[in-house]
């Protein structure tokens, strides 16, 4: 089954803030308490080694995403130089000053909408993307990963939905995944209690957009035909799937640096 651009609530301009912040809420406690993104973590590491940068510019952040639990992972292993700066088109920003208050050694928020396609050479370090890439169309997703290789910056795609049926047999059950997981954000206020456990709205725009942004997922063969568009010659390209350690969840990745 090929890739599939379906809409998702969340990207649609009318869609309600606080159903986009339950959305980005949820996301954001389920990477913790499955820690699906750790040996992403490990990935990113083993590029700023080899790269020898000390800064990361994370991409589509929302409301932190995977960020906070980096900053942890890079904290245990003692690698508290590194810096990371929130960026968003459509930024977060309570969300963002409140990592960057908890961490503020360690995490920047970038208060200004900053389009993923078009990051300045002067932001330097290391560009991540934690289950965001899959918003992007092919044309797009050419022009993120061009404008990295223009800045001669390292790169790194990280997704936790793919195009299996296991992930849609998952699907069915993300209302009540939904329903139990939210409370655990430490972030639901009335509007957000009102529309998910009152009038459940929330609980099926988030399982609409579980079940889209799987199909709209790049598998690692579509995403080697992507890389196949690029001008960069002087660039390495890895692209495979790691196993998460504690959340039983399948990670596909693409990293390039130069």
């Amino acid at each position: 089954m090929g890739r599939m651009h379906l809409f998702e609530f969340e990207d649609q301009s009318w869609c309600p803030h606080f159903i986009r912040e339950a959305t980005t809420d949820f996301l954001f406690t389920l990477y913790g308490l499955m820690g699906m993104y750790e040996s992403a973590f490990e990935k990113i590491v083993e590029v700023l080694n080899k790269t020898k940068f000390n800064t990361i510019i994370d991409c589509c952040s929302g409301s932190g995403g995977a960020v906070q639990y980096l900053r942890e992972y890079l904290d245990k292993i003692d690698n508290k130089s590194t810096t990371i700066t929130l960026t968003d088109k459509f930024p977060n920003i309570k969300s963002f000053r409140e990592l960057e208050a908890s961490y503020p050694n360690g995490i920047i928020a970038h208060e200004e909408s900053l389009d993923a396609t078009q990051l300045p050479k002067k932001m330097k370090g290391m560009r991540t993307f934690f289950s965001s890439f899959h918003h992007f169309r092919p044309e797009m997703a050419v022009k993120i990963l061009q404008n990295a290789v223009n800045a001669d910056a390292p790169i790194g795609i990280f997704e936790c939905t793919r195009r299996h049926p296991l992930e849609f047999l998952t699907v069915l059950f993300n209302p009540i995944v939904t329903l139990l997981v939210l409370p655990f954000s430490k972030k639901l206020n009335w509007s957000k209690f009102l529309f998910t456990y009152l009038i459940p709205i929330t609980p099926f725009t988030t399982m609409w957009d579980y079940f889209a942004s799987n199909m709209r997922t790049y598998s690692p063969k579509e995403l080697n035909e992507l890389i196949s568009n690029l001008d960069a010659p002087n660039y390495q390209w890895e692209i495979g799937k790691i196993k998460s350690k504690r959340g039983n969840c399948i990670v596909t990745y693409l990293i390039g640096y130069k």
